[in-house]
């Protein structure tokens, strides 16, 4: 167990949930080989906090397959040390290129270069806002604390100017700071994910036999803003997922019901005046294995 000191955890915290959380990145990443075992230390590496979400890089390609498997045990560790009162962490994901770039550097590293009109390593504090950082801390008589919380808020401040520097703007969800290419922060972006996804369900179960082309121009009526995130492979996911729904739901021999007319009008994209008894028995003969109820077939005899 980290030791940790609450009275100067409470102290920055009233400087504000920004800082705060600015403050506990650094925590974590100056004693990341003391939270997690020393081969996930070796290849996973802590970028940032964003709304409860812990951003990593991952030095090999092969070892992100393995992160899921151990998103669990990192996220334990984290919240039995800094997250007690409240989870601090609640999943983590794989930082994108421009989250790890602008990052602030540990103590006596060099920065990382970005490929920004403006780089971090090119952006210097004027005085006065070293010196309102050095207010700050000048609130910690204890010399090791009051550096570590400088060095926290020197950080923040820099990280918040490049940002500035390079024209990021606010998500258009919440108030984190986003590069002009992008609408949303990664974690707004995955719930609008979500929410589109959600909606494509609606949009197959009232019009199960849409054509993938026509369930995206209907979508994107409704959320014209997801139209890079609204691809032919997107839409056929979505249709997958929502049979795949239906049909654990479904008992095979339960060919008149209303959740089977929608199962099969989906799978075979044909709208209710082209479906026979013949197609409808050999889509579900098609998907039995996604039945909740497997079909007996008689085996035919040998002769």
């Amino acid at each position: 167990m980290i030791e940790i000191d609450q009275v100067l955890h409470e102290q920055i915290r009233s400087f504000g949930a920004t800082t705060y959380k600015t403050f506990l990145c650094s925590e974590i990443i100056n004693n990341w080989s003391e939270l997690v075992d020393e081969s996930i230390a070796a290849q996973v590496k802590p970028v940032g906090i964003e709304h409860n979400t812990l951003l990593v890089s991952v030095k090999s390609s092969a070892f992100k397959d393995q992160l899921k498997f151990l998103a669990e045990e990192i996220i334990d560790a984290i919240n039995e040390n800094f997250g007690k009162e409240e989870p601090l962490v609640k999943e983590i994901r794989i930082a994108k290129s421009f989250q790890v770039d602008d990052m602030p550097p540990k103590k006596n590293q060099p920065a990382q270069v970005d490929e920004a009109s403006v780089k971090l390593e090119d952006v210097t504090l004027t005085d006065e806002e070293i010196k309102r950082c050095e207010k700050q801390a000048e609130k910690f008589s204890d010399a090791e604390f009051r550096t570590t919380v400088l060095n926290a808020l020197l950080s923040q401040a820099k990280a918040q100017k490049f940002r500035f520097a390079n024209k990021w703007h606010k998500c258009a969800k919440c108030n984190t700071l986003c590069p002009p290419a992008e609408m949303f922060c990664e974690v707004c972006r995955i719930k609008e994910r979500k929410t589109m996804v959600k909606k494509l369900f609606d949009i197959f179960y009232d019009t199960p036999w849409l054509k993938t082309q026509d369930a995206q121009k209907l979508l994107l009526k409704q959320m014209p803003h997801m139209r890079s995130e609204c691809t032919l492979d997107a839409i056929d996911s979505a249709r997958t997922s929502l049979i795949q729904n239906l049909a654990s739901h479904i008992r095979f021999g339960d060919e008149e019901s209303a959740d089977v007319l929608k199962l099969v009008m989906l799978e075979k994209r044909l709208p209710p005046d082209k479906l026979t008894p013949a197609i409808i028995r050999r889509a579900l003969i098609d998907l039995q294995f996604n039945l909740s109820e497997q079909p007996k077939f008689k085996t035919r005899k040998q002769a």
